[in-house]
């Protein structure tokens, strides 16, 4: 049905959130969502900052076409400030993607939001991804 596409941006080096961003993505990449997704990921950093607090942002779902696209931003300071970096980016991206989910499954009553939410509940368990 609907794959991943999962873009990263981020706003500076941070070779930490690298490695934890593309464990994310790799652990994603293989799920069959009801719609495609279509992602953009915006980690602040020193060199481009995200302020705006981390969450979902510009979200649009298309019925007719299976797909939502959106942005998700995180906040340099939540990056900073984060004392266990991926589980913080893996608590951000789950909470992004559920309200993705929701916002298709309101407009689509054939979408059973709890299977979707299903496919992803891992990114909420603590050491979940390989290598974490």
């Amino acid at each position: 049905m609907g794959a991943m596409v999962f873009r990263t941006v981020f706003g500076g080096p941070d070779p930490d959130g690298v490695g934890a961003t593309a464990a994310i993505k790799r652990s994603l990449r293989d799920i069959d969502f009801a719609y495609e997704l279509d992602i953009l990921l915006h980690v602040g950093g020193e060199i481009s900052s995200t302020t705006d607090p981390t969450g979902l942002y510009a979200p649009r779902v298309s019925v007719a076409q299976r797909r939502m696209t959106a942005q998700i931003r995180v906040n340099r300071s939540d990056i900073r400030d984060a004392s266990e970096l991926s589980g913080f980016l893996r608590q951000a991206i789950f909470l992004a993607l559920q309200q993705m989910i929701e916002r298709i499954a309101a407009k689509d009553k054939t979408v059973d939001v709890d299977a979707e939410i299903r496919k992803i509940v891992f990114l909420t368990e603590p050491g979940s991804l390989t290598g974490q």
